[in-house]
């Protein structure tokens, strides 16, 4: 199957969770099928990657608009100013080309952004992956996000990105997210919209276990820090939890790990048992290194990656429902669920003294982890672009 890929960023290197899924079906599906890739060039792109798994790879120029600009043209559009930010004539020639010169068997857009460019490619079989519900994450930023100026953004975004989704999504062949509360979420906005659930995998090889760089009492946190739900959960794991586990265990220590921390989080690490690694080169030993992981999410959406990979490094992980959303893994055996912030530091305190108890759950998670690789993910998507094929050739 010759299959293309349309997407608002390089894959590799996989920076964000939305990279993530698409570079990892690479790696599987480049197996089988030829491989195609439709998207912005960045400074960042690992050419080398690219070129292993996609056959060829269109990669146009982003059009770079100051900021003040594109508000002030964004009060007259109808569309929202991210998808307005994909929105590319340049782009959609490289996918023309693309479709005309390599026999393209299949669209695959990833993220809602995306969705305008199923018009240029019909009436090739489509699938949109728009991960998980837009519009639901600009409802959360308005009364999440840091700072005045982002509430406000998202406050006025909000309402063109729900008649932007419940429009722009029915175009597809097949839709794909990524549990079934961003299915209900979708659905919501276009009840006529039948999205089907394929949840992210894990790289279980890459992911594995390393308990000699443990060190005691230390509790992880690990995300992308400037997405709004991300700060949200650092803050209030630091300001609300953290003082009650230092009741308990005054040695305790907090490790914020990813890159771009917003201001607010940087300066939590004025207190010297919280530190804030900004950007690093792997991720694997800063979660090794802790005892325990949290996924202290305040709100539910998509799936959490951060989640998967504590899993797969064989950690006890503590997480909020909103966190656990979508994944199949068991409370109180697979990992410990925290409902506020009396729960979250009662359990971290149990599990940094308990390491019998500590340990059972590092052997669940790892071996839960086992189960849900992206060889698995990859051959649903599989299911469903054959699916998507043969609806299409039922409509000629």
């Amino acid at each position: 199957m010759n299959i293309l890929f349309v997407t608002p960023a390089v894959p590799f290197p996989t920076t964000d969770g939305a990279r993530l899924v698409v570079a990892q079906l690479a790696r599987e599906l480049s197996k089988r099928h030829s491989l195609y890739l439709a998207t912005f060039a960045a400074s960042e792109a690992n050419d080398a990657e690219l070129a292993r798994y996609f056959a060829k790879r269109c990669l146009v120029p982003r059009t770079v608009v100051p900021k003040w600009r594109k508000w002030a043209a964004s009060l007259f559009d109808e569309l929202p100013l991210a998808v307005r930010a994909c929105d590319s004539d340049a782009l959609r020639a490289a996918i023309r080309e693309l479709v005309a010169r390599e026999k393209i068997d299949l669209v695959h857009l990833d993220t809602g952004l995306m969705a305008p460019y199923i018009k240029c490619v019909t009436p090739l079989p489509t699938l949109l992956a728009p991960h998980d519900c837009l519009t639901h994450a600009l409802l959360q930023a308005r009364a999440r996000a840091p700072s005045a100026l982002e509430r406000t953004a998202a406050r006025l975004q909000a309402p063109k990105m729900r008649r932007y989704e419940a429009s722009a999504y029915a175009r597809a062949t097949r839709i794909v997210v990524v549990s079934e509360r961003e299915k209900q979420l979708v659905q919501e906005l276009d009840p006529t919209l039948c999205a089907r659930v394929i949840a992210n995998g894990v790289d279980t090889d890459y992911f594995a276990p390393r308990p000699e760089l443990e060190k005691e009492f230390q509790i992880g946190f690990h995300g992308v820090m400037n997405y709004v739900p991300n700060q949200a959960a650092a803050l209030y794991f630091a300001r609300q939890v953290m003082p009650l586990v230092w009741d308990k265990l005054p040695q305790a220590t907090f490790t914020i790990i990813g890159r771009d921390p917003s201001r607010a989080v940087r300066a939590l690490g004025r207190d010297s048992r919280i530190r804030v690694t900004g950007t690093v080169a792997d991720v694997r030993p800063h979660l090794a290194a802790s005892s325990v992981m949290v996924v202290p999410m305040l709100d539910a959406g998509g799936i959490k990656s951060k989640m998967l990979e504590a899993m797969a490094m064989g950690k006890a992980v503590v997480a909020s429902p909103e966190a656990a959303d979508g994944i199949d893994a068991r409370a109180g055996e697979d990992f410990v669920a925290a409902r506020d912030a009396g729960e979250f530091a009662r359990v971290c305190v149990n599990l940094l003294g308990d390491s019998t108890e500590r340990v059972r759950f590092e052997k669940n998670a790892r071996a839960w982890a086992l189960q849900h690789t992206w060889t698995n993910t990859a051959r649903e998507y599989e299911k469903l672009y054959c699916e998507a094929m043969t609806l299409e050739t039922r409509k000629e």
